[in-house]
């Protein structure tokens, strides 16, 4: 049983609150002379003595109060024991053979089991040999899109990734049901340039660059040097030379006014070209990107500049060592079940009882007074 206001559970130390207040009226009272009194039994003076039997059922009945009273303020939420044990169990596997060889033993036990088995990814194929593993380009970018298809409030999802610091860029990953990480830790990888996979990394099938210069030979060197970056690379750019009104850009060079200006385009204009607006996404050149100018296109250091511009505003340049256990599950959180409904069906029961209870104390309560009326 789990309570969304546990602190309310303290109201039941004032359980004694009926028992002291029992006691209380059970004092021996001021004694009063009184003719008659002699002709009185001892028994009968004795039963007045003391606790009296006869309201045990009452202050028991009160105390029961204050423990209902208790438990409605708490609201509890009733959790079925061995509910958990009986979740399907599902698997995602990241499309990785280093991920798939480290956790062979497992994967092929789940599929002896007949358990699901799932690779990551916009298709989310089944896994029926983990010998064959599909070609995924999407990484880790669709996993919160996968596990939605996947796993919901009755299953127990097992997931199977790399861990490196790729796992830190991903937004907070949310997951219903109950979960457990399996994460290698990649010691074995080369350090890689941060723009190899760079669409995949972005989430896009391409990045849309606008190369939209007043002089021909400015705007044809900054094409050359964007399709030598994307070939070395194999980044996937769709350059248009002239402004397209659907197309929203990544990567705009222009010696033009900049009119409307995206926070997430990265700019790259003369000195003084847009002055008034600078800001991070706006890189400044003191001088045209011509051969006859520029000591960078001269120098045959172009698509390497232009590269470190990508880099930099991407934040792509990052240690990608593997995260700690803490850091791993810090980027993943559970999705309790709605447990509105049991509440509500609980608290009604609650009421119920704590009303009857109410009704029979005081029921009690006024026929002990009328006999002591009549007595």
């Amino acid at each position: 049983m789990e309570f969304l206001n546990p602190y309310m559970l303290w109201g039941i130390l004032a359980v004694a609150l009926p028992v002291i207040i029992h006691f209380w009226y059970q004092k021996k009272g001021k004694q009063i002379a009184w003719a008659a009194s002699q002709w009185l039994i001892d028994k009968t003076s004795l039963q007045h003595r003391g606790i009296r039997l006869d309201e045990i059922p009452l202050l028991l009945i009160r105390c029961l109060l204050v423990i209902l009273l208790t438990m409605l303020l708490s609201q509890p939420i009733l959790s079925w024991f061995g509910k958990d044990n009986k979740k399907e169990e599902v698997h995602l596997v990241q499309a990785d053979s280093k991920v798939v060889s480290n956790f062979r033993f497992e994967l092929e036990t789940a599929l002896k089991k007949k358990e699901k088995l799932v690779w990551l990814g916009a298709d989310l194929k089944l896994v029926t040999d983990t010998g064959l593993i599909p070609e995924e380009k999407s990484g880790l970018a669709l996993l919160q899109q996968s596990i939605n298809h996947i796993a919901n409030d009755e299953t127990h999802l097992n997931l199977y990734l790399n861990n490196n610091q790729i796992v830190s860029y991903l937004p907070k990953i949310f997951i219903p049901g109950t979960y457990k990480l399996h994460a290698i830790k990649d010691s074995a990888r080369k350090s890689e340039n941060p723009l190899i996979g760079l669409a995949a990394k972005l989430g896009k099938d391409n990045i849309s660059v606008l190369i939209d210069y007043r002089n021909p030979d400015e705007a044809e060197t900054v094409q050359a040097g964007v399709e030598a970056l994307a070939e070395v690379f194999e980044i996937p750019f769709d350059i248009d030379l002239k402004t397209a009104s659907q197309t929203q850009y990544d990567w705009i060079f222009t010696d033009k006014p900049i009119m409307n200006r995206n926070a997430q385009t990265l700019y790259v204009v003369p000195v003084g070209n847009n002055a008034d607006n600078v800001s991070a996404n706006v890189v400044q050149i003191d001088d045209s990107l011509r051969l006859a100018t520029s000591p960078i296109v001269q120098n045959g250091q172009l698509p390497e500049w232009l590269g470190e511009l990508l880099i930099k505003h991407y934040d792509l340049d990052k240690n990608r060592n593997a995260l700690s256990q803490k850091q791993l599950y810090a980027g993943f959180e559970r999705v309790k079940p709605e447990k509105g409904q049991s509440a509500n069906s609980l608290q009604k029961w609650l009421l119920l009882l704590f009303v009857l209870t109410l009704m029979l104390e005081r029921w009690i309560s006024l026929n002990q007074k009328t006999v002591r009326i009549h007595a």
